[in-house]
């Protein structure tokens, strides 16, 4: 896909088109790659997620390696993964009504709290010494539920802190921030597993989001000045909004696609690392932290580059990386060219995954980007853990490699699929790249 030649669309009636229509000037916004920093409340945050998403990281390795533990087989960890994404399918679209019509600094202090105190949950449990997978998998559930509401509810609050002149930079900085944490947090977190357990890895979690809570406590938000929407009838709002909007209805199922088919990666580690790399926690570790190094710098590119004239390449881009890199890993023939590919695959989907945000997040008004973004997190949410769904048990009966060939030609086989849907639509108003 190109980033240029291309004629804006005739029938979409917010400028955003998928590969490529006109969008506001500010979406392209200053250059500067730590731009949005210089918001104060933004910066509060930013540095409050910074401790906070480690934790995360930390908390996730040792879930997906204790539940493999636990029962030996790829199925429970790709259950474990899907109980804590699969309430965001079920609940998105509400959750992001609810940060339409509530405050969203103080629904997003709810959530973090109810955050917090789950991973207490698990601590205690790990070091009491009675952790069940089923234990895990309830906790997960219930993690996700909060999480329904949490992640549209901070998607839509970025707008609040920076503005639409810098969302897209923010936008990037948030991958940039989760990706750091990526790289480090599985590395922090295999040495937890070694030295403490799973227990200290769910308390050093529970103790991250105390750095979000104080940031939260300290930001200047000015209170709304306007109403808004109410009722069922706005959840059904935000539906008929994307549906009406030709870039955002293309947009949407291969954002489904990309991680239905790249995500569930995740969770394939730890059997591919035992299985087929003869190798543990060190190798599984290693792989994670690379796929976060990956993406790491595709979210430096973005935030560097990024602006939705170059929405295409980074689209494009994206798929073709992410989709290559599953099938060199399927290929890999020792540990080394795994870790490589990984950093791809990473790479890829960050990039991929922080055009597509953007898009989404400046197609809202102020009044339904809650919904909208519910409805983006709905998306991801649902994905996702069909896809662990499919993928565990699938691995466990022909094997990880397999299962990533698949992944890998399924994702470009959807991707050509929405570019043929795209350019039959007859007043799509724009060339083939």
């Amino acid at each position: 896909m190109s980033a240029h030649g291309t004629v804006p669309s005739t029938n979409s009636r917010v400028g955003v088109a998928f590969p490529g229509a006109a969008l506001p000037r500010c979406a392209a916004g200053r250059r500067g790659t730590f731009r949005a920093l210089r918001h104060r409340n933004y910066r509060l945050f930013f540095l409050g997620q910074m401790v906070s998403v480690v934790g995360s990281w930390v908390q996730l390795t040792a879930l997906m390696w204790l539940a493999f533990q636990l029962t030996g087989t790829s199925r429970w960890p790709a259950l474990v993964a899907a109980a804590q994404l699969l309430p965001g399918f079920v609940l998105g679209a509400w959750g992001g009504a609810l940060a339409d019509r509530l405050p969203r600094r103080a629904l997003i202090f709810q959530t973090q709290t109810l955050l917090l105190v789950l991973a207490l949950a698990l601590a205690g449990l790990a070091f009491a010494g009675a952790a069940t997978v089923w234990h895990l998998l309830v906790i997960a559930a219930a993690s996700g539920v909060v999480n329904a509401v949490d992640l549209p509810a901070r998607l839509a609050f970025l707008v609040e802190m920076v503005g639409k002149e810098d969302l897209v930079n923010a936008v990037a900085l948030n991958s940039l921030l989760f990706n750091l944490a990526r790289a480090a947090g599985p590395a922090l977190g295999a040495w937890l597993l070694l030295h403490g357990g799973p227990g200290a890895c769910f308390l050093l979690n529970a103790l991250s989001y105390l750095a979000v809570l104080a940031a939260l406590a300290r930001m200047r938000v000015a209170p709304p000045v306007d109403a808004r929407p109410r009722g069922g009838l706005s959840l059904l709002a935000g539906f008929r909004y994307v549906a009406s909007h030709p870039g955002l209805s293309l947009l949407l199922p291969l954002t489904a696609a990309m991680s239905l088919f790249g995500w569930p990666l995740l969770a394939l580690l730890p059997a591919l690392a035992r299985n087929h790399l003869d190798a543990g926690e060190g190798a599984y570790s290693a792989m994670l932290s690379a796929i976060g190094v990956g993406a790491l710098a595709a979210a430096l590119l973005v935030a560097s580059f990024g602006s939705m004239q170059r929405r295409r390449a980074f689209l494009g881009a994206g798929v073709g990386v992410a989709a290559s890199s599953l099938l060199g890993l399927s290929l890999a023939p020792d540990l080394v060219a795994a870790v490589t590919c990984c950093g791809l695959v990473g790479a890829g989907l960050i990039l991929f995954f922080a055009t597509s945000q953007a898009v989404f997040q400046l197609s809202a008004g102020d009044d339904n980007r809650g919904r909208i973004m519910g409805i983006y997190s709905l998306v991801l949410s649902g994905a996702n853990p069909l896809g662990n769904l499919l993928a565990g048990p699938a691995a466990d009966r022909w094997g990880e490699p397999l299962v990533l060939r698949v992944q890998a030609v399924a994702m470009l086989a959807v991707t050509a699929l929405v570019l043929a849907l795209h350019f039959r639509r007859p007043n799509s108003g724009e060339r083939p790249a």
